[in-house]
């Protein structure tokens, strides 16, 4: 007569093939979230407010997103994936506009400015700045 018991081996799932050693674009930041999750390009791309073929050709670094979806990315990921220098007075600009979706043209339009002007010297720089202070 033979002793039976049951037995039971646990280990890890394996990870998929394209999740990412290393975070250095912002597929990689997408595609590690996304397996970490276990969501599909489906589940992600209602989230973020996007296609499924956006979330595709994001990955696949096809494409890369507009800045309009940059807060929905970062409240996605639970971070900021987008390094920027605030040392400076364009970074900080930069970052503001990321933080809020805001491009050049758009964050001019609400600072009332022409958007050749985000660019230019110390003068503009005292405007943006008491600007967004305000705001």
């Amino acid at each position: 007569m033979l002793a039976f018991c049951d037995v039971s081996l646990i280990s890890a799932m394996p990870r998929q093939p394209k999740y990412p050693k290393e975070l250095v674009t912002i597929a990689d930041h997408l595609r590690k979230r996304r397996y970490d999750l276990k969501l599909s390009q489906l589940d992600v791309a209602s989230i973020i407010g996007v296609t499924t073929d956006t979330i595709t050709y994001w990955e696949n670094g096809r494409s890369m997103p507009q800045i309009s979806f940059k807060p929905a990315i970062t409240r996605f990921l639970g971070y900021d994936p987008y390094s920027v220098d605030t040392s400076t007075l364009g970074g900080k600009v930069k970052q503001y506009r990321y933080m809020r979706g805001l491009s050049q043209k758009k964050l001019a339009k609400l600072l009332n400015v022409d958007p050749s002007m985000l660019n230019r010297g110390k003068k503009m720089s005292v405007i943006l700045t008491l600007k967004i202070i305000r705001d």
